[in-house]
This record gives structure tokens, sequence and C-alpha cells, in this order.
């Protein structure tokens, strides 16, 4: 399962740097759970950034969930040492996250975000 997230350019750049810390793993919350993330298999975080998608990071099998969040109970886990670099494929600006990501290969056609 693949959802994809816009970060600003500063969060990206906090999340990619983190690459050289000592903890490597980071975190992105969401108000909602995406559905499809219960099943085997690996999946995947697309960051979408400066008007085109920028790559994505593996996530992690195990998530975070906080019932006292009431605006983001839910926590996705990923190493950002296993950041993925893709051809920029231009996207606009969207809130929340997105089913309708890029191809994680070049044997996978993009696609347009909503």
């Amino acid at each position: 399962m693949d959802i994809g997230v816009w970060m600003s350019a500063e969060v990206l750049e906090h999340k990619l740097h983190a690459r050289q810390e000592h903890n490597t793993e980071q975190a992105w919350n969401l108000s909602r759970w995406p559905t499809g993330f219960t099943q085997e298999g690996e999946h995947r975080l697309f960051v979408a950034s400066n008007g085109s998608w920028q790559g994505y990071f593996t996530l992690s099998p195990e998530a975070l969930f906080n019932p006292n969040d009431q605006s983001a109970p839910f926590t996705l886990l990923f190493d950002t040492r296993n950041w993925t670099t893709i051809p920029p494929v231009p996207v606009k600006r969207f809130r929340g996250f997105t089913y309708k990501v890029p191809g994680a290969n070049s044997a996978r056609s993009p696609v347009a975000s909503e």
C-alpha cells in the first residue's frame, strides 16, 4: 500500500537530515488510518514538496495510536535511511494524504494526485 503526503521543503529537509542522526527513525501523524495498511507487504510514504513528488520512505510495519490526540491519533514510522528519490512528477498541493501517488520505480507509470 502506498500513500502520499505533502511536506513543506523545511519539513522534508528536517526528515532527510535525520539520516545523519543517531536515531534515524521519524514519524508522520495522520487524522485517519489509511485503509490497506493492515495487509502484508511493503508500505510506502510518498512525499510531495515544492510542486512535485520527490521520493518515498518505506514505512515501518509498526505504527502508533494515541486516542488522546483527537486531531492526529495515528502515527506512521519510518527509517529515514531508506529514502528513495524518484524523478519529479508535478502535483498540486493537497491536505491530508492521498492514494494517488507516482510509481515507485520506472516500471510503473506516474499517476497524478488529487
